[in-house]
């Protein structure tokens, strides 16, 4: 298939995917959500307490069914590139005392740099700082300019064996420092490093760094920032204030004790990663089957093809096949049940019926006797009254 074709493909399988979370996350029965997370649902089927079944439901999503990573596409290139920092240059270390030390041949300790100026040679890449005296004998013996050290934090100091020199001829005045310096990781950044295992010293080194990728046209797209720590990344975010936090995620154990994880880029259970598209970091496994866009003028950026597309399909179809055959066979015990409960409804109408047909039998019997015996007493009343009435007539 030319690329067109495989574009075209992939933008169908992002909507399938799309979809089928859309469905995982919507699917409700009796206010539960049956396909959005793994859970038990229990239906009572008797009269009596624990007449009961279970349901096992199971999340069905695209990462739950390993087809978040499927891709069609060729695969991107992942880079990061340093942040760097300008710092102020600070000259209160260089003091009469350090100047008496670092330079040879001083008698006091009433050097100072001249106005506080640095200044920078572009040429030799060196900084200098102009050295004066007030006392006549060293001002006249030493002052001039001097080579200085800038250390990572912008603090100036002597350079070691610095001679005075002439003003170099394209030596300019700064205020910060000339070559930006690799942004370390803050304090905060290093304590959750160490927390996490990682070695005080490979901690220590850390640096910022911006992500970014590379598209299939050869097009960078710039992602989040994270941070390196040797040569591994973690998911950084910048705050607002400027500096920047490491990512982290908590979760509870089985024991209830609440853990902190730190997100990483290509980390070993390939979970965690560093892209922020819109304001928001993706995990990896979400990075590596998906497209980013950084700008809209950019072409989106694919992730690594994916070996054998069919096989992870089928993959996917078994497992739902698996869950629809579970699902299925659920769904039959409940018929079931509900047959046996039609048979036993069945059953109790028959056998109150019938209760009702003797008990209406036995009153209709009684009422029989009760009317034969009053017929009897009437008839014998009857004939009582009809023996008086022959003897008068007889007497006539």
């Amino acid at each position: 298939n030319s690329q067109s074709d495989l574009d075209s493909i992939q933008a169908e399988i992002t909507q399938r995917l799309n979809e089928i979370d859309r469905v995982s996350g919507q699917t409700q029965f009796n206010g539960v959500k049956v396909l959005a997370q793994d859970n038990t649902l229990t239906i009572q089927v008797g009269a009596n307490d624990g007449e009961t079944i279970d349901i096992d439901l199971k999340q069905i999503n695209s990462q739950t069914l390993g087809l978040d990573t499927l891709n069609v596409q060729k695969k991107y290139d992942v880079d990061s590139t340093g942040v760097t920092q300008s710092l102020d240059l600070k000259t209160a270390g260089i003091t009469g005392a350090t100047l008496k030390a670092g330079i040879t041949g001083t008698t006091t300790e009433t050097g100072s740099v001249k106005d506080g100026k640095v200044y920078y040679d572009a040429d030799s890449k060196n900084y200098y700082v102009e050295v004066d005296f007030t006392d006549t004998t060293d001002k006249a013996a030493h002052a001039g300019f001097y080579k200085a050290d800038v250390d990572a934090d912008g603090n100036v100091s002597l350079a070691t064996g610095a001679t005075k020199e002439a003003k170099p001829t394209n030596a300019v005045e700064v205020e910060k420092t000339i070559d930006e310096k690799p942004l370390k990781a803050s304090s905060s950044v290093q304590d959750a490093l160490k927390a996490s295992g990682i070695a005080d010293a490979v901690a220590e080194a850390a640096t910022v760094v911006k992500m970014s990728y590379t598209d299939k046209n050869g097009k960078t797209i710039d992602g989040g920032y994270g941070i390196k720590v040797g040569d591994d990344y973690y998911a950084a975010t910048k705050e607002k204030d400027g500096s920047y936090s490491i990512n982290s995620t908590s979760y509870t154990d089985k024991d209830g004790n609440t853990k902190t994880a730190l997100n990483q880029l290509g980390g070993a259970d390939g979970k965690t990663e560093v892209v922020s598209i819109d304001g928001k970091t993706y995990n990896a496994s979400k990075a590596a089957g998906h497209n980013f866009k950084a700008q809209p003028d950019l072409a989106e950026a694919a992730a690594t093809t994916t070996e054998n597309p069919l096989q992870k399909i089928d993959a996917a179809l078994a497992q739902v096949d698996a869950l629809r055959s579970d699902l299925g066979a659920v769904q039959n015990r409940f018929n079931s049940a509900i047959t046996n409960l039609g048979n036993t409804v069945n059953n109790l109408s028959s056998a109150r019926s019938r209760i009702e047909d003797s008990d209406y039998a036995t009153e209709v019997s009684n009422m029989s006797r009760a009317q034969i015996l009053q017929q009897a007493g009437t008839s014998v009343l009857a004939q009582a009254n009809q023996v008086p009435q022959n003897v008068l007539s007889l007497l006539r």
